[in-house]
């Protein structure tokens, strides 16, 4: 079995890259469709569950979404940081085990919205450490001069599951309702549960190290400037990038006049690009320095939405959502790459734990700060504010970048204990 599903995800490497995947990361890289495609699929429709199935309010609804996005930060880092210690498979397969089983037991708790709300946040929890753990595995298992590469091809994966996502939500309610779709998430979650057990390395972090308990391992962080202006960048860039997904929808429809039909057509053209063009966009830019390649690739997410501040027509949407992309492409695995080329060999999961917290951070502030921008100001503040934004992530990256230079060693002993064992997934 575990020759055949090998032979599935070097088929998955060469049907999106037209080349063979590193057979680890080609695992991985399955892991990860079905795992964006659980997620997508799930979360694409939990609004919607909530308040057609459960009969919560609007009100009830939003706490779902706010509880989520307060709690999934810390528990990304702590996921990564327990997958240090214990190992990137065994987090993984308990962070996707306890979501499915969560997403299950909704189907138990009938029109009782405190255990409906209670059970659909704590599926986001414990979601939150495996997705640290599959980016802490591509540290684990691939060179420096790599990873950036490698970053993209999990990046290109993901995405497929999340298009898969949300069609396959319609048609699990086609078939069966929310009781189909509830058992068909959890039956897609086992189903990579199994694949992870089969698929991915027992061991531990890189270096074969097993990472230090939880004082050491502050007091590391702390220390590290460079990875804390990283950790900032990352902040700002995801609040421009969440600002696409959005504070872009809810504007274009409510004043520059779009259909919601319209506008649904314009956003996929993201998704297609990034799956067409990811990997190959990586491939052609791998010989520019890692601080050019987040400056460009910010600076083309955060400023060409200036360009509304002089029309709205349809093709200057369409102009900022394809520049965007491009952006997106460039900034999102290199920064993920020199976070991982940042981290001690047995730290890699706190620190792609941390970049994790970050993105998960943004996605609750970006809403939360334009929308309400949008409010007080209208469109025009908004705009400004997310190329302010663009400005200040270049800053702390450029600087982070510059004082990183120093090379990849064994962790120090001061943030890792000497008791050996092996490397991890995600």
């Amino acid at each position: 079995m575990k020759t055949r599903l090998a032979g599935l995800a070097r088929g998955c490497g060469r049907l999106l890259l037209g080349a063979e995947w590193e057979p680890v990361l080609g695992r991985a890289a399955l892991v990860s469709l079905l795992s964006g495609a659980s997620f997508a699929t799930f979360w694409s429709y939990v609004g919607v569950w909530a308040i057609e199935s459960l009969h919560a309010t609007a009100g009830e609804t939003g706490l779902i979404f706010l509880l989520s996005a307060v709690l999934t930060p810390p528990a990304a880092w702590v996921g990564g940081h327990l997958s240090d210690r214990w190992g990137r498979r065994r987090i993984l397969v308990a962070s996707t085990g306890l979501q499915s089983a969560l997403i299950l037991c909704l189907g138990l708790v009938g029109r009782h919205v405190p255990w409906g709300v209670a059970l659909v946040v704590l599926a986001g929890v414990v979601w939150a450490p495996g997705r640290s753990a599959i980016n802490a595995l591509v540290a684990d298992v691939m060179p420096p001069e790599r990873r950036d590469q490698a970053y993209a091809s999990l990046r290109t994966a993901n995405n497929l599951g999340v298009v898969v996502g949300p069609p396959l939500a319609a048609g699990l309610l086609l078939a069966g309702g929310w009781t189909a779709f509830l058992v068909g998430i959890a039956v897609l979650g086992a189903l990579t549960c199994r694949l992870a057990v089969v698929l991915l390395p027992a061991h531990h972090g890189g270096g074969g190290e097993r990472g230090a308990g939880l004082g050491p391992t502050l007091k590391a962080v702390g220390a590290d400037r460079p990875f804390l202006l990283l950790l900032l960048a990352t902040l700002v860039g995801f609040m421009v990038y969440m600002s696409f997904e959005t504070v872009l929808p809810v504007v274009a429809v409510s004043s520059f006049g779009l259909a919601p039909a319209t506008w649904g057509l314009l956003y996929a053209v993201n998704p297609v690009l990034v799956l067409a063009l990811q990997i190959r966009l990586t491939r052609w830019t791998s010989g520019w320095h890692p601080g050019v390649v987040l400056s460009v690739g910010v600076l083309l997410m955060g400023p060409p939405f200036l360009i509304l501040l002089a029309t709205t027509h349809l093709a200057a949407v369409l102009a900022v959502i394809v520049v965007f992309a491009f952006g997106e492409m460039l900034w999102v695995p290199t920064m993920q790459a020199t976070i991982a080329r940042l981290a001690p060999p047995a730290m890699h999961g706190v620190y792609m734990g941390g970049y994790t917290s970050s993105q998960l951070l943004a996605w609750m502030i970006a809403p939360l700060s334009g929308l309400r921008l949008h409010e007080a100001f209208g469109d025009r503040a908004i705009w400004i504010f997310f190329a302010v934004l663009a400005a200040v992530s270049v800053a702390a990256s450029t600087v982070a970048v510059r004082g990183a230079r120093r090379p990849a060693p064994p962790a120090e002993p001061a943030t890792v204990s000497a008791s050996p064992a092996a490397r991890s997934a995600r």
